[in-house]
């Protein structure tokens, strides 16, 4: 009996090992997650991948649904040259489903991507969807083929602006690079692009002469011809066309017409604007006729059947004014309240660069529904401008200001320190809490402050590029990231820039 026993145990020892060894083999097929940029926020692997078909099948009536999927189809032919339709009817084996579905937790940009005999793209939103297509076309980039990873992705942005601004104004950018970089922003679910449209250079560098000094404000203008840069422009059918393709992809476009410092294109324009203290880049604020050609150029872009100005929001500048006397500290307060109004009555939301640290005083400026891109602590301190009601979006010089060929700022960002210690939590040297209410996301800028140093937009691109990835993957996944930077930076560059 005891022999038998022994046995008995002998055999069952044989089968747990060999139950064992089945459930690691098997738990080593399991799909890890598959590489994306930004990073998948929730990964559930599942055994074996899926060839896909070359459908995309439709689920609704939706309008928007079949623009989503056309382009979908249009650009999965471009990343994997393989051939994809849209189509109706009821999905088979391999086919991609497109399905707007109330689904709890995903909020307006997230989506659930469910890979087994075929692919279900479930999302709240077409913008939602929209992003759940750009994760398989990266996967199937960096596959190099027509196939998926087997599991569950439930993807959701930790911050909802995700953003890039270019100065245009200092260097033109072509409106065709401009509608490239949409797309490549958009292949990495970056969903906002502020258009700096006028600036100026530094008069020391043009014989500290003003009136020699680099100008320029780069849209067509008829309410003030000559004003529009002689050396490249946006015509406003061009600049409508932008912000249509950009809608088309899910980035909003946010057009900034900066003053009253940084106007110095304007002051060319009509001299008398200027300050006669403080610079000639400097609008006079005691002048009652800044009010009325600032409202005019304004009105010119929101007004109308189709206004030039399509988008939500506004940015209406600003920044870096003097604040060397209490009573210009005031008057450029009003003048900030008056443009935040004004933009308002047409029905948009106001953006703003942070200055009310260095402008601080008692004329009230309007804070409810107004968003504040806090770029330097010492000009908005954002534990202060979160106080009095500010939305805040984290652009800090220190971090995320690319100066391309300067010598100060970044050349090139420093994307490990940005990938392993930053998210828009981080403000400058505050640190805020993970998804505080009053953060809406980050971004970075490139500033072309020296007009003609050489740099062309090539160049501008080559430091634009890896920023763009790493900023993406902060902004979307935040404290969530997985990989090691190494990895990371390994594998970002297998990706297209977009198709």
């Amino acid at each position: 009996m005891m022999k038998k026993n022994k046995r008995m145990t002998g055999l069952f020892a044989l089968l747990l090992a060999a139950l064992l060894l089945t459930q690691v083999a098997k738990a080593q097929t399991v799909n890890p997650k598959p590489f994306t940029v930004p990073e998948i926020t929730e990964w559930q692997g599942a055994e074996g991948t899926l060839e896909l078909s070359g459908r995309v099948i439709v689920n609704g009536k939706s309008a928007a649904l079949n623009s989503l999927a056309e382009l979908f189809a249009q650009q999965f032919r471009q990343v994997t040259g393989k051939p994809m339709a849209v189509a109706k009817g009821r999905p088979k084996a391999g086919d991609i489903t497109l399905t707007l579905k109330p689904i709890d937790n995903l909020g307006k940009e997230g989506y659930r991507m469910t890979v087994g005999q075929g692919v279900s793209l479930h999302a709240q939103t077409i913008q939602g969807l929209q992003w759940a297509t750009r994760t398989v076309l990266q996967i199937c980039d960096k596959n190099g083929a027509a196939t998926l990873p087997k599991g569950v992705a439930i993807d959701v942005p930790q911050y909802p602006l995700r953003g890039f601004m270019i100065d245009c104004g200092r260097k033109y950018i072509p409106i065709a690079y401009l509608r490239n970089l949409v797309s490549i922003m958009a292949y990495y679910k970056m969903n906002t692009l502020q258009i700096h449209l006028n600036d100026n250079g530094f008069k020391q560098f043009f014989g500290d002469d003003w009136s020699k000094t680099q100008a320029a404000f780069r849209l067509q203008c008829d309410t003030y011809p000559g004003l529009t840069a002689k050396d490249g422009s946006y015509t406003k059918q061009e600049f409508i066309d932008l912000q249509k393709w950009a809608e088309q992809q899910g980035v909003e476009i946010i057009p900034e017409i900066d003053s009253p410092a940084h106007s110095l294109a304007f002051t060319h324009y009509k001299p008398e604007l200027a300050s006669k203290e403080y610079g000639a880049d400097h609008l006079d604020l005691f002048n009652p006729e800044t009010y009325k050609f600032m409202d005019a150029l304004f009105d010119e872009y929101l007004g109308g059947k189709e206004p030039v100005f399509r988008g939500k929001r506004v940015h209406i500048g600003t920044d870096e004014y003097s604040n060397a006397k209490k009573e210009v500290v005031e008057k450029f307060r009003e003048y900030t309240d008056h443009y935040i109004k004004y933009v308002e009555k047409y029905g948009k939301q106001a953006v703003l660069w942070g200055a009310l640290t260095h402008a601080n005083g008692n004329t009230p400026v309007k804070s409810e529904n107004v968003i504040m891109d806090c770029w330097y602590n010492g000009f908005a301190q954002p534990r202060d401008m979160k106080e009095q009601g500010y939305k805040l979006v984290s652009i800090s010089d220190g971090f995320s200001y690319i100066v391309p060929a300067a010598g100060y700022y970044y050349d090139y960002l420093n994307c490990q320190w940005l990938y392993d210690s930053w998210t828009p939590a981080t403000i400058g040297g505050e640190k805020f809490e993970e998804n505080d209410p009053a953060i809406l996301g980050g971004m970075f800028a490139v500033w072309n402050d020296h007009a003609g140093n050489g740099i062309s937009v090539k160049d501008i691109h080559h430091r634009v590029y890896p920023a763009l990835q790493t900023i993406a993957a902060k902004t979307w996944t935040g404290k969530l990231t997985t990989l090691p930077y190494a990895d990371f930076d390994k594998n970002r560059w297998q990706l297209h820039e977009a198709k």
